[in-house]
């Protein structure tokens, strides 16, 4: 079934495309190495908040959705984790601001110089994944939706989505991602709000769905936990760390976002329940949409769809810049117009990936377990750095393989058994800190016999 867009929905739809070219465009003008790789660390409170909050959304919007007609409001437990994750960072966002010294450009920077080559070489290619992962679930996202309105071929949308982002990202780099990133947010707010208006009737929610605890305590805990964990695991994240202008900036940058983030979870839930009472057996992961084209008129109809592509967008371009940033920069000994011109040709390269995986995989909900999982595992072992400041090089490496491995033997064991609920994400904290707790005693056992050897070597 398409979606059938008035000229007026076109309309609308082709200028916020041209808007974001147009940004991408300005944005390169002038512009310095240092803009492109981190928008001169000049971020405010206002630009911190939106950009935050835009690359956190994404295809969380049509994976939200289809949670809710899964288990309800119950799925809300991600938001609140979410919310409560992004106060619990601030602390840890304030330390790593203090520790980056102005010369931090990725994740994997912090444990470099903090820690070692080895914790810093597997979070950088932790990083990676995530990064690729993410920007396949977006793009996978976004063209759903496009192919739902066009009743094209889903590569023609594929690659028409992904040759936007690349434009912008290729002319801007970060500086772009930023300016998008505010205009996306804002858009999606004010349009989000008013559909939560038009849509949302009480009286036709079944008691059930409004249930905070329908899903059960393993879902709700893998909802939870997903959500309390994230920012420590988002290299995009750590991005807007190192950018922004200075501490007090980035502490009401970041308490603002938990608001306004924990606002547009409820609107979005009211939106979700809306479009679940009035259309029970349709796709979940088309619903949103689906409910916006029978529920809405003419002008909002193309508001509605500039939001979603507002929200999956802001998310994707973030993903492959940061995804490119830690290949070059990870990686790398080059650096100003060198570094700018290889991350160029690896958000091109990265770009073709993600559209060829996006084209082959077309699921969204399975994807984003699995790529939440190999998030939480880096998630536990950046948070350890925090609780234990002088942990060892070698317990994190030991952290990182442990979680990995318990990911993939959960995966394996669930792709037997024919299902891959949240559950997973539980999975891949526990192994993580079994590697931790392995690592520690494993040092323990060193110092012990490093000790003994130079008694003995002294009684000698």
């Amino acid at each position: 079934m398409t979606l059938s867009l008035s000229n007026l929905d076109f309309a609308l739809i082709a200028i916020y495309f041209v808007i974001v070219v147009s940004i991408g465009y300005f944005s390169s003008r002038h512009q310095t190495s240092k803009d492109f790789l981190i928008a001169e660390r000049r971020l405010g409170t206002l630009q911190t908040m939106a950009t935050v909050n835009a690359s956190k959304t994404g295809a969380v919007v049509m994976f939200f959705v289809t949670m809710v007609y899964m288990w309800g409001f119950s799925a809300i437990w991600y938001f609140v984790g979410a919310t409560l994750g992004i106060i619990l960072f601030i602390p840890f966002s304030l330390r790593l601001k203090q520790s980056s010294n102005q010369r931090f450009y990725t994740l994997a920077d912090y444990f470099k110089y903090n820690y070692g080559k080895k914790s810093a070489t597997a979070a950088s290619l932790m990083t990676i994944f995530l990064m690729f992962g993410m920007s396949t679930l977006s793009l996978l996202a976004a063209t759903k939706i496009f192919v739902f309105f066009s009743g094209w071929p889903f590569y023609v949308c594929a690659i028409i989505v992904m040759l936007i982002v690349s434009i912008y990202l290729l002319l801007g780099g970060f500086k772009a991602v930023v300016k998008t990133d505010i205009i996306q947010y804002i858009a999606m707010l004010f349009i989000l709000f008013i559909l939560a208006v038009l849509i949302f009737d009480t009286s036709l929610i079944s008691t059930s769905d409004w249930s905070p605890f329908q899903a059960g305590p393993g879902t709700i805990a893998g909802f939870f936990l997903m959500g309390i964990l994230f920012p420590f695991s988002m290299p995009e994240l750590w991005q807007r760390v190192y950018s922004a202008k200075d501490k007090k900036t980035l502490k009401n940058g970041f308490l603002m976002s938990a608001g306004v983030y924990f606002f547009f979870a409820l609107f979005l839930g009211l939106v979700a329940l809306g479009i679940k009472a009035r259309f029970p057996g349709i796709d979940p992961d088309t619903a949103l949409i689906y409910g916006f084209k029978e529920l809405l008129p003419t002008g909002l109809l193309g508001l509605s769809v500039v939001m979603l592509f507002s929200a999956i967008m802001s998310s994707l371009d973030t993903y492959i810049f940061t995804g490119a940033s830690a290949i070059v920069q990870d990686f790398s000994k080059e650096n100003g117009t060198k570094t700018v011109q290889n991350i160029r040709k690896t958000v091109v390269i990265l770009t073709v990936l993600a559209t060829a995986t996006a084209i082959l995989v077309q699921n969204i909900v399975i994807g984003s377990y699995i790529f939440v999982s190999f998030a939480i595992v880096l998630s536990i072992i950046s948070f350890s750095t925090w609780i234990k400041k002088n942990i060892k090089d070698t317990t994190l490496l030991t952290g990182f393989i442990f979680g990995v491995i318990g990911v993939i033997v959960f995966l394996i064991t669930s792709l037997i058994q024919g299902e891959i609920t949240p559950t997973i994400i539980i999975a891949g904290l526990g192994a993580s800190i079994f590697g931790l707790i392995i690592g520690s005693l494993f040092r323990k056992v060193q110092n012990v016999c490093a000790h003994y050897r130079r008694g003995l070597t002294k009684n000698q």
